[in-house]
């Protein structure tokens, strides 16, 4: 058994536990995956012994439990890398926290009319409200980009846990259809050109399990 161990959801449907499996992958940090299928009449069961909340994602590192999305990398960031899953700038820092936070907290309408599908790929047109949710994510992405992402692709430049939370928002997007400004276009697309990100996509697209109104996953 390993040291590390993160309990994820179906990687189809499962937009939170996207953000810590990423982080880790791009940090090359070595963990055991454990992936219980979401949806089921056995999946609070399954995540009894992993999750008190009975949701994913959750990280176990020997003795400690972890779970929400963004407590998770928070974690991983402070106690396994050196705090280095967030710029090293202070004024940089702050930012992608407040815009990792956002993401996190923020846009209901996107969450729920256009969830995580990797399998989905059609244009849906947005509601107002979800119109003006693209709108805020577009700035944010847009903005950042100009000002901070002058030494790499990402929004800070190089990766970081803000990228991890934008990641599952790339996804939906490209399935749905949504209109982006260029500069938030070209970030998207440099998140799905992520070797990660794909490879998460595909094994999502190659998934069986159904929909379900059991939803089972942590923000």
């Amino acid at each position: 058994m390993k040291d590390l161990r993160l309990v994820i959801g179906n990687k189809n449907y499962s937009s939170w536990s996207m953000c810590p499996w990423l982080l880790l992958k791009m940090f090359d940090l070595e963990f055991e995956e454990i992936q219980i299928a979401l949806y089921q009449d056995n999946t609070a069961e399954k995540l009894g012994p992993y999750s008190p909340s009975l949701k994913v994602p959750v990280l176990l590192h020997r003795e400690i439990t972890v779970w929400d999305s963004l407590s998770i990398c928070e974690y991983i960031s402070d106690e396994l890398l050196g705090g280095s899953g967030w710029p090293s700038h202070p004024k940089r820092k702050a930012t992608a926290r407040s815009v990792a936070a956002e993401i996190h907290s923020e846009f209901p309408t996107l969450k729920e009319e256009w969830p995580m599908n990797c399998k989905a790929s059609f244009e849906l047109r947005p509601s107002d409200k979800l119109f003006e949710e693209i709108a805020r994510i577009d700035a944010i992405w847009s903005c950042c980009r100009r000002r901070y992402g002058a030494n790499g692709n990402y929004l800070f430049g190089r990766f970081s846990i803000a990228d991890c939370m934008s990641a599952w928002i790339a996804v939906c997007f490209e399935a749905y259809g949504a209109e982006l400004s260029s500069d938030a276009n070209t970030y998207m697309q440099t998140l799905l050109d992520n070797p990660f990100v794909q490879k998460w996509i595909n094994l999502g697209r190659r998934e069986q399990e159904p929909l379900s109104i059991a939803y089972a996953s942590n923000a």
